[in-house]
C-alpha cells in the first residue's frame, strides 16, 4: 500500500480501485510532522497510517531476510523482529481508524498485520469492516480472500479470485498462487480439513490453472506486496 497524501477526502479515488495498487510502515504521526494536538482528525489518520506503512515496510524487508535465511538460531530472531513490526505496525492502523473511522485504506492494512500474525478472525473482521466502506477497494479483496485460505473457506476464495480476475488481474495472480500454496501444504498435512474438500478444491486449482495458461496478465505485480 502506498503512504497517504493530506487531502480533504482521502488521496484514493473509489471508482479507480481496481486499477492498480501495493502493499507496504510504527509509531509516531508520519510524515505529516506537527503535534497531534495542533492536528484535525484526518490529518492524525493519515500520520499514523503512513507511520504504520513504514513499519511495514520494515517487516517486508525481515520477512524477506527470514526467507533467505538458513540458519535456525537467526530466524528465530528474525522471526521475533518480524510480529514486533507487524504489532508497531496494527497498532498505528489503530490510532488511524480511531482518528477516522472511515479510512478502509487502514482496515485493509490491519487485517494484513493480523493476519500475518495469525489473527486469522479478527483479520477476517477487520477486512469485512473496511470492505463494508469501500467494497471495491481490491487490496481488501485480495487480503480477505488470504485470510479466508487460512480459515479453510474456500468458496469464499473462489469468489473473491473471481471477482479480482475479472478486475485486477495481478492480484487475482497472487491470490491463486497463494490457492496453490493451500493445496500443496493441505495435500502434506490436511491440518482438519476433509480429504474430499482438499480434492475438490485441488481439482478447481488445476482447472483454473488452464485458464491462466491460456491467458496474459497485463498488469504487472510491481509494487504489490505479496508475502
Amino acid at each position: 500500500m502506498k503512504k497517504l497524501a493530506l487531502t480533504a477526502a482521502l488521496a484514493v479515488v473509489a471508482a479507480s480501485a481496481f486499477a492498480s495498487g501495493s502493499g507496504g510502515g510504527g509509531g509516531g504521526m508520519g510524515s505529516t510532522g506537527g503535534s497531534s494536538m495542533s492536528q484535525d482528525p484526518h490529518q492524525q489518520a493519515v500520520g499514523y497510517y503512513n507511520s504504520g506503512e513504514r513499519q511495514l515496510e520494515k517487516a517486508t524487508k525481515i520477512n524477506a531476510d527470514l526467507k533467505a535465511n538458513t540458519d535456525p538460531g537467526k530466524a528465530e530472531s528474525l522471526k521475533g523482529k518480524l510480529n514486533k513490526s507487524l504489532e508497531n505496525a496494527a497498532a498505528d492502523f489503530q490510532r488511524a481508524i480511531k482518528a477516522e473511522s472511515t479510512m478502509y485504506q487502514a482496515y485493509s492494512e490491519l487485517g494484513f498485520c493480523l493476519r500475518k500474525l495469525g489473527r486469522y478472525q479478527e483479520s477476517l473482521d477487520t477486512y469485512n469492516k473496511g470492505l463494508e466502506i469501500e467494497p471495491r477497494w481490491a487490496p481488501g479483496i485480495e487480503y480477505r480472500a488470504e485470510a479466508y485460505l487460512g480459515l479453510n473457506k474456500l468458496d469464499e476464495a473462489k469468489a473473491a479470485y473471481t471477482t479480482l480476475f475479472g478486475g485486477d488481474r495481478a492480484r487475482a495472480d497472487i491470490l491463486f498462487d497463494s490457492m496453490k500454496a493451500w493445496v500443496t501444504e493441505h495435500k502434506t498435512n490436511a491440518n482438519g480439513v476433509d480429504a474430499a474438500q482438499i480434492d475438490q478444491f485441488a481439482k478447481w486449482v488445476d482447472e483454473r490453472g488452464a485458464i491462466h495458461a491460456q491467458t496474459v496478465a497485463t498488469a504487472s505485480r510491481d509494487g504489490i506486496r505479496s508475502w
